[in-house]
């Protein structure tokens, strides 16, 4: 799975820094003056004010709480790696602190050290084992570590408490996806966008799945539109999105230009030359000739057969359903390209659309048994 799966993972781990509290109040005058900074919105000032009062009371225990006040003043600032050396110090100075590993686990993360931070967030459990927010971070962070089935284990758990938050439901399909349950992955997502229509992470994960998954670019395409719809341009994945959907177009369209005179000899001379090269497996130069006969005579009805059945063996469903759809369009009563065309459609994922075309085809074959049997495994 690309990486790009897990981007939508970090803001639940990184808006959740702040849930946890602090600990104790130092009375020093330094410390208190730092924290009236941090208040005001001077995170240099309240730093410098904070760092000072930990160096007048260097070894003192009480900077166990000053320096997870710190990691996360400098969280705030934008510092993950400095944050993640002051929850360290604190953690040194008094192991044990449940806030404090909690805080460590999410800049570990945010550092981009997903190993580690499952590891400080496991150290946490101990402490807490039944915290359902600690078995949905330890669970996100499974995922990012590609521990599948640990991650659906600790994420169902978590949303017993919280069965409507989208971001662990987010996190559990792509457990689920990269488990083997690809239609429990595609089912939980969709009910994210019922209950959540601006869940933009959502959007993107469930055009990949049809993408990279399900082979179905027209459903690809009509979940990245949507997600555009809702995200920001300032979404690096936005770029991504429009990239994919340039690609999805171009891969689209069957590449032949019509001849304003139709030749249908020349078509034909071609057609057999295409037609050689199909038998002997060289399909790349079958399509060449088959195109040409296309643009020789696009009435070619045959042609546009033959170049589905090419595509079709390629994998690229898009093209062979276009050609298909194509030769149908020229012949009506072309009940093979017809039932192929269906069955494009079914591997695609457009079931309705397979359907109509089935049904089509009993009309004019009531006893023709590929369609009786597509439309049983569909419907199945």
């Amino acid at each position: 799975m690309s990486k790009r799966w897990l981007h939508f993972l970090l803001p639940l781990l990184l808006s959740a820094l702040f849930f946890f509290g602090c600990g104790r109040k130092p009375g020093e005058k330094l410390y208190h003056e730092a924290l009236a900074e941090w208040k005001a919105g001077n995170l240099v000032r309240a730093r410098t004010l904070l760092e000072k009062s930990i160096r007048r009371r260097t070894g003192s225990l009480e900077n166990s709480d000053a320096y997870n006040r710190l990691g996360l003043l400098l969280w705030e600032s934008g510092d993950p790696k400095g944050a993640v050396d002051a929850f360290t110090e604190s953690l040194r100075l008094d192991a044990g602190q449940y806030d404090v590993l909690c805080n460590l686990g999410v800049a570990l993360n945010a550092r981009n050290d997903p190993a580690d931070a499952e590891q400080t967030f496991r150290e946490a459990s101990l402490l807490q084992p039944d915290n359902p927010r600690l078995q949905a971070f330890i669970g996100i962070v499974e995922v990012r570590n590609q521990k599948w089935e640990d991650a659906k284990r600790n994420l169902a758990r978590a949303l017993q408490r919280s069965p409507d938050n989208p971001h662990l439901q987010n996190a559990l399909a792509l457990a689920e996806l990269h488990s083997g349950s690809t239609d429990q992955a595609l089912k939980r997502l969709e009910s994210i966008t019922k209950k959540n229509p601006a869940y933009a992470p959502a959007l993107f994960n469930i055009a990949s799945i049809h993408l990279d998954w399900l082979k179905n670019p027209v459903e690809a395409k009509k979940w990245l539109e949507l997600y555009l719809s809702k995200s920001s341009d300032r979404d690096p994945f936005s770029a991504l999105a429009r990239s994919r959907l340039e690609t999805i177009a171009s891969e689209g369209r069957i590449p032949f230009t019509a001849r304003e005179n139709p030749d249908r000899k020349a078509a034909e001379k071609s057609f057999l030359n295409a037609l050689k090269a199909h038998q002997e497996g060289d399909l790349d130069n079958a399509i060449k000739w088959y195109i040409r006969a296309i643009e020789e005579d696009s009435t070619y009805e045959q042609a546009f057969y033959n170049l589905g059945l090419v595509y079709y063996t390629q994998g690229k469903m898009e093209l062979a359903g276009e050609a298909f759809a194509k030769a149908v369009q020229l012949n009506p009563a072309f009940i093979a390209a017809r039932y192929n065309s269906a069955l494009v459609n079914y591997r695609l994922g457009n079931n309705d659309r397979a359907l109509r075309e089935l049904e089509l085809i009993l009309t004019q074959q009531p006893d023709y048994q590929p369609a009786v049997d597509l439309i049983a495994r569909i419907r199945k």
